[in-house]
Order: structure tokens, then sequence, then C-alpha cells
């Protein structure tokens, strides 16, 4: 049986390597079909209680947008790269009053959901017609309020024009820091 290196691909298809391209093209298969593909299939089927299985599925998509955007071929560094990843998908968060909702979001959903598998306290899950945006931060009392449905819609969003650019041969260094870190991953 071939080893499947993304929904539509294996091993068996590259007896030769990938080029950039197919390795791009593999990356791209790999988060739409494995990651933001079945998180709007589980919103568009209306899947009860999803928002936790949402979380689960794209709160590693932050972390590694922003490793691959930097080229960052190593282990390690999840903070910084998760906060990196929220501020690429959110530029807003790079104000420096996004500080403590970027930290808050790191141990309160990130880890929480890596180490426990749910959010911990004063993270609150709403429905996506709830308000604008994805994501809301309350400094005065640190209460997260996250519309999983509207974060999925984000992401997907950012991830066309992360691929559109991925596949633009004028990006060279995106497309240089790309390649060291899917060769990284997939060494």
């Amino acid at each position: 049986m071939p080893f499947a290196i993304s929904p539509h691909h294996n091993l068996d298809d590259f007896p030769n390597g990938l080029t950039l391209d197919q390795k791009v093209e593999v990356f791209i298969d790999r988060v739409e079909g494995w990651m933001l593909g079945p998180a709007k299939e589980m919103v568009t089927k209306g899947l009860g209680y999803r928002g936790f299985a949402l979380l689960s599925i794209v709160t590693s998509y932050f972390e590694m947008i922003a490793k691959y955007a930097d080229g960052f071929a190593q282990e390690g560094k999840s903070a910084h790269y998760f906060k990196k990843g929220l501020q690429m998908v959110f530029p807003e968060m790079a104000l420096p009053d996004a500080k403590d909702l970027l930290d808050s979001l790191y141990e309160r959903v990130r880890n929480a959901m890596y180490h426990i598998g749910m959010t911990k306290p004063k993270v609150v899950l709403v429905d996506p017609n709830f308000g604008r945006g994805s994501i809301g931060f309350n400094s005065p009392t640190g209460a997260i309020v996250i519309a999983s449905d509207t974060l999925v819609d984000d992401l997907t969003i950012h991830f066309r024009s992360f691929a559109k650019q991925l596949k633009d041969p004028n990006q060279q260094t995106l497309r240089t820091n790309f390649e060291k870190r899917f060769d990284f991953d997939n060494r």
C-alpha cells in the first residue's frame, strides 16, 4: 500500500523526489484536505458541538503557517510562531496592546487544546452570529470569545492568499523559506 503524503498524492507519485512546485502542491493539498476541508465540512453539515473539534483541527494552523513563512527549520519556538501566525492572519493582533490577547490565546487555547483537549477557563465558544469577527478579547476580565465557524472561514481566506503567493515564482523569499521548512518537516 502506498504511503499517502497528502489526500491526493502518495510517495509513488514522485519517484525522483519533489520539485519546489510539487512541494507547494502537496502542502496545499494537505492543508486543504486534512485541515481546512474537514473543518469546513463540519460547519457546512452543522455538526452539533463542533466548536472544540474545530479548534482542535485549526489551532495548529497559526504556528505552522508562520514557520513555513519564515523557513524555520528547527524544533521549538512554538509560542513565538503561534503568536506570529496569529498576527499574520489577524494583523490587528500585531498592535502593542494585543500582547495580553496573544499570551492568553497561546496558554488558554493552543496549549490547553493540545494538552488537555479543551480550553482553559474564560474561553467562550459562541455561535458565528454572536458578533463580528472570529476572536474577541475583554482585557479587564481576560475573557476570550471565539466564533469557531467564523475562524475556519478566516483561516480559509488567509490560506488561499498564502497559497497564491507560494505558487508565484516571483515570491522567491517566501518560496525559499517554505522549501526550507517543508524539507525539514519531510526529511
